[in-house]
């Protein structure tokens, strides 16, 4: 349960090995560099600025870099799905990494793929206008006359539309011989020609400001519409076959996308180690690095520090207000359950670490949620190909480790007290009988047929579970010298949830009724007299201390409902076994229908039982996640703590050897 002991160090050396001892402490990824406490002195300012101005122009190199690689990823090979997970990509030191960049000349790369989508962008835009224009020319292809043809010395021409409706209306409002309006195209909307007399300019005027109506821009050319249609056409034909030859230009050159993967992972920890040099404290000559390493680290980062005449290593002191980053400590089985920890808030350096307590309760409350030993082998099936497969790193391992143990513990609980993909195993042929004889040795009880012993399961893996967070608690106090609030504030709470044993223990020993009924009110007694005299410990007024000690008596009803809250356990676990049972009703039923009966028969049961998985698993998942956070967290809990996080190179598509993981 205790988290990995950390100490604070400091790292002190000559500038001129800055950035060499960087790429070793960055390859060793076991120190955590944090901003240096040192007060006294003002830090250099000029190795900052320049490490600012480094970051400012790789940044620069990596705002190009995404724009480059944003634009060739659509026409690049799709990533398989093993490398989605973290599996099978390249595994490069950060040397060969640098040289694989240089030799492939990246920023190049970069500088034709911008090109080419500059050039592409062209052709879309200048193809997008010419349909822009013949949308506009379209209508008004009815003209049989050239467009500078309309531009007439004593008469004016106007070439618009109006809706149907107002056009008619514009139409029969023209009551001037020297005004002339003719349709052109006959549409909901309607383009038409109105040409007058110069002398009607004034009444044209009010026409179009009472009709709306506008003269629309037309292209100034000697040519028909029909003409500037043909000419708009070749021309989009000339730009679609080029657009089409860069397209395939663009593919060729996203066949070797893997330039700019490997230049942003080069780029990014390269910022990564210009950030961390703004953090030192810098004179002319040498910096300090302060910073967080495991206890169990320290040889590593002492028999590095050794190799360099101009730096030196030490353990300091924190100040008493510095609050160090957390690591956890934890093996195999239990650190994917972690990741519920860090859902909720890693726990602080005072706390201890709870995931080894929660692991066993999560997996089994899981487990009960579904309480479908078939599922549960899907997900173990499912989880061990992925592994196998895929073959995760990191974080997505452990997401999928997590349901691998999950998936276990549902097989199993599934098996003792659960359904096996909701068969009715009651109904079985008589050549099957002996799956009913073996199910019935396995099963210590049928949950869906002894309901009150499933409750009353659930109820008691909810005390035990309440009990183990007061009794946490109780332990933390007593070790940071707190004993009275320990036994005057939490230990009556574990009195009273012990206290329904006894009177559980009379039917299975009722010869010792009497001194069970002693203890259940002894029990009782002590929960009561504990809380009733001791709550209030500031003043010795009578009064007050019994006034206080009746309220938090009145704790009892939030008590109680948190152990009903672990009824849902058998609300899950019933409803995820029913839906099984009728999935397999529905699909008998489909089986009986003529032709598609058989095909409609696997698609039901299949997808019924995935469904089911799917949504009963997402609850099995989120209401024991609940009961960890709302019941058992309440009670010792506190988190807000800051994860361990070393410095390293920050990599997506590429990966250290594994022998130089291991090594950091």
């Amino acid at each position: 349960m205790a988290l990995d002991k950390l100490v604070k160090v400091e790292v002190t050396a000559y500038s001129s090995v800055a950035d060499r001892l960087l790429e070793e402490l960055q390859d060793l990824t076991v120190l955590q560099i944090d901003p240096h406490s040192i007060e006294d002195w003002e830090s250099e300012k000029d190795y900052i600025e320049r490490a600012e101005e480094n970051l400012i122009s790789l940044r620069s190199k990596l705002q190009r870099l995404n724009r480059a690689m944003n634009f060739l990823e659509p026409f690049a090979p799709p990533i398989p799905l093993i490398q989605r997970f973290g599996g099978g990509l390249p595994e490069l030191d950060k040397k060969t990494l640098e040289t694989s960049v240089k030799e492939k000349k990246a920023e190049d790369f970069i500088e034709k793929v911008i090109e080419l989508e500059s050039k592409l962008s062209d052709i879309r835009s200048e193809i997008k206008d010419l349909n822009q224009k013949k949308k506009e020319i379209e209508p008004l292809i009815p003209l049989s006359i050239s467009l500078s043809d309309l531009k007439l010395k004593s008469s004016g021409v106007i070439i618009s539309k109006l809706e149907k409706e107002v056009f008619e209306q514009l139409k029969s409002s023209i009551d001037s011989p020297y005004i002339h309006v003719e349709e052109i195209s006959d549409e909901e909307t309607v383009y038409f020609l109105l040409v007058y007399l110069l002398s009607e300019e004034d009444r044209v005027e009010d026409l179009q400001k009472t009709y709306r109506f506008e003269s629309l821009s037309l292209p100034d050319s000697n040519k028909t519409p029909s003409e500037l249609m043909e000419e708009y056409n070749s021309k989009i034909d000339k730009l679609q076959n080029a657009q089409t030859n860069l397209l395939e230009e663009i593919k060729s050159v996203a066949k070797d996308i893997d330039v700019i993967r490997f230049y942003f992972d080069y780029l990014n920890t390269e910022i990564e180690k210009e950030e961390v040099k703004k953090r030192f404290f810098y004179t002319k000559k040498v910096f300090v690095i302060n910073g967080w390493i495991k206890e169990r680290d320290y040889p590593q980062l002492e028999s590095l520090i050794k190799r360099y005449r101009e730096a030196d290593v030490r353990i300091i002191e924190k100040k008493k207000d510095e609050v160090p980053p957390v690591a956890y400590k934890n093996n195999k089985l239990v650190s994917p359950f972690e990741l519920i920890v860090n859902l909720y808030s890693p726990p602080n350096p005072n706390e201890i670490d709870p995931t080894p307590i929660l692991m066993p309760f999560y997996a089994v409350f899981f487990g009960i949620c579904l309480t479908e030993a078939g599922y549960g082998l899907v997900i173990m099936l499912l989880t061990a190909l992925a592994l196998l497969i895929l073959k995760p790193r990191g974080g997505n391992r452990k997401f999928i480790t997590l349901f691998f143990i999950l998936g276990a513990f549902t097989l199993v609980i599934g098996a003792l007290i659960g359904t096996v993909f909701g068969i009715n195993f009651d109904n079985l042929p008589e050549n099957l009988a002996w799956l009913k004889r073996a199910r019935y040795k396995i099963m210590i009880f049928d949950s869906s047929k002894d309901v009150l012993t499933f409750f009353a399961l659930s109820l008691a893996l909810g005390v035990i579970h309440l009990i183990t967070g007061y009794l946490i608690k109780i332990y933390m106090l007593i070790r940071d010298g707190d004993w009275v609030e320990a036994v005057c504030d939490h230990l009556p709470w574990v009195f009273l949830l012990l206290s329904p044993v006894p009177k559980v223990l009379e039917k299975a020993m009722p010869q010792n009724k009497a001194f069970l009924d002693m203890v259940f009110y002894a029990l009782v007694g002590l929960w009561a007299g504990i809380l009733l005299f001791f709550s209030e410990r500031s003043t010795l007024n009578p009064i007050k201390r019994i006034g206080k000690g009746l309220f938090t008596l009145y704790g009892v009803s939030g008590v109680l409902a948190d152990v009903l809250s672990y009824s849902r356990l058998l609300a899950l676990g019933l409803a995820t076994g029913v839906i099984a049972g009728v999935m397999n009703t529905l699909a008998k039923m489909v089986k009986q229908m003529p032709v598609i009966g058989i095909v409609g028969f696997f698609l039901v049961l299949i997808g019924g039982h995935m469904f089911n998985l799917l949504i009963s698993g997402l609850g099995a998942f989120v209401h024991s996640i609940r009961l960890q956070f709302m019941e058992f967290f309440t009670k010792f809990y506190t988190g807000e703590g800051v994860l361990f996080e070393p410095f390293s190179e920050k990599r997506k598509f590429t990966f250290k050897p594994v022998s130089q993981t291991k090594k950091g």
